[in-house]
């Protein structure tokens, strides 16, 4: 249970094992040492709006783990405006952005240091950007899990898999950055071996094209079916 303590606090609550305190941790939550064992909180004094941001946050994520959570409704986030009538926030349409300013401009990360540095930014510490939506993810299969329907059980169950592969996807990442930080310049173009452009493996390429294609089946056989008009060549009325 996450709820606002009499001091004004946010605190959690109840039997709390190994992996909630880490989760916990992850959204914001401090650990402190008391008398009574373990005290999980919140930092004070960040304010009502980051305080119920974390909290929802953190919940989200215990209920993607599996755990039984009840959120203090007065810990619910207000409704944000969306400026521009836009539903995507304006941090994640930057965030957007300069990962395809990066991509773009990925042929001038010649040298190891330089490519390393932008994996680093990537992936490697608390603004890591591939963790956010790892998150995100865990807190829509929590969500989506809540739905009835076996369909929604698969797709929540998949949203956690994705979640997952971009945990991994991250640790390699930051694995290869340490390495190519590390790695000493490449030498000068007259000593140089002849440029090999990286490619998607042709395997890979067919397994996204069959999977894109049956993806397109799948959702178009949700569509609902448009009457036909009457007198249509080629259709029975």
């Amino acid at each position: 249970m996450i709820v606002r303590g009499r001091g004004g606090q946010v605190e959690a609550e109840g039997l709390i094992d190994q992996l909630a305190s880490d989760l916990l941790v992850r959204a914001g939550f401090v650990t402190q040492g008391t008398l009574r064992g373990t005290w999980h909180r919140l930092p004070f004094d960040m304010g009502r709006a980051w305080e119920n941001e974390h909290a929802s946050h953190a919940a989200e994520m215990l209920r993607a783990a599996r755990y039984p959570v009840r959120l203090d409704p007065a810990l619910s986030p207000a409704p944000g405006q969306v400026a521009g009538g836009s539903d995507v926030p304006p941090s994640v349409t930057a965030a957007a952005q300069t990962l395809k300013d990066w991509a773009a401009s990925a042929a001038d990360l010649r040298q190891p240091h330089d490519a390393g540095r932008a994996l680093a930014a990537l992936a490697q510490g608390e603004d890591s950007l591939l963790r956010p939506p790892a998150d995100l993810l865990l807190a829509v299969a929590s969500a989506v899990s809540s739905l009835p329907g076996p369909a929604h059980d698969r797709d929540a169950r998949r949203l956690a898999e994705l979640g997952g592969v971009l945990r991994v996807v991250e640790i390699d990442v930051d694995r290869i950055a340490l390495r190519l930080r590390a790695a000493p310049d490449v030498p000068s173009a007259a000593g140089r071996r002849p440029q090999v452009t990286a490619k998607v493996p042709a395997k890979l390429e067919d397994l996204a094209h069959r999977l894109n294609h049956a993806r397109t089946r799948e959702y178009e056989a949700h569509l609902p079916a448009s009457a036909s008009a009457p007198g249509e060549p080629g259709r029975s009325r």
